[in-house]
């Protein structure tokens, strides 16, 4: 007798765990707020709504989706995708815009050597904007293009003064003999 009542008191127990578990899915289902035919959720809404929204960003043309190593990613119609991944910049998302988006995909998203966003897209000393990534930062302005800087040569950009005082990179990384090198309007750095 003992027994069969420890088992209607456990399946009693599993049943209430069910019934919390899927109304806590529920609720966080329900923090999904829909913009035109699809649905921003979770660490994209959060970043989405705060950096200005649809009006900013446009409506989400897919679903949220998986991007590589974890991460997770949305793009929006006025050429904005928001990227995340859990252990990287906090958990935080982050808007990639065109041009920088553009130039970040032509190394291979979160693929390639940049991997993901670290940062939204700031200020870079005046002469353009650059956003930094796990694998360096990529710069962006009207005169020189759109250009990334990373490894060596962005630990010797950064002691010249960065756009600041080096300019903005006017190239992209490039190899003479055993060494790498990338142009800026202030001159040519060299690594190592």
């Amino acid at each position: 007798m003992q027994l069969k009542k420890r088992a209607t008191a456990l399946t009693v127990a599993a049943m209430a765990a069910v019934l919390v578990g899927s109304a806590q899915t529920a609720a966080i289902a329900g923090a999904d707020e829909q913009f035109g035919e699809y649905n921003v959720g979770g660490r994209i809404l959060e970043a989405f709504k705060a950096t200005g929204g649809a009006e900013k960003w446009g409506d989400p043309t897919m679903d949220e989706a998986f991007a590589d190593k974890g991460g997770r990613f949305q793009r929006f119609d006025k050429g904005t995708s928001f990227y995340w991944k859990a252990n990287v910049s906090n958990g935080i998302a982050h808007p990639i815009s065109d041009p920088i988006r553009a130039k970040w995909g032509s190394l291979g998203f979160e693929r390639g050597a940049l991997k993901f966003p670290t940062s939204n897209e700031i200020d870079a000393a005046g002469k353009g904007r650059k956003q930094l990534f796990q694998g360096g930062n990529l710069y962006t302005s009207e005169k020189s293009g759109q250009h990334p800087v990373w490894g060596g040569i962005l630990g010797k950009y950064a002691a010249a003064g960065g756009p600041g005082k080096f300019g903005m990179p006017t190239s992209d990384e490039y190899r003479i003999g055993r060494n790498f090198a990338q142009n800026f309007e202030g001159g040519r750095l060299v690594w190592p």
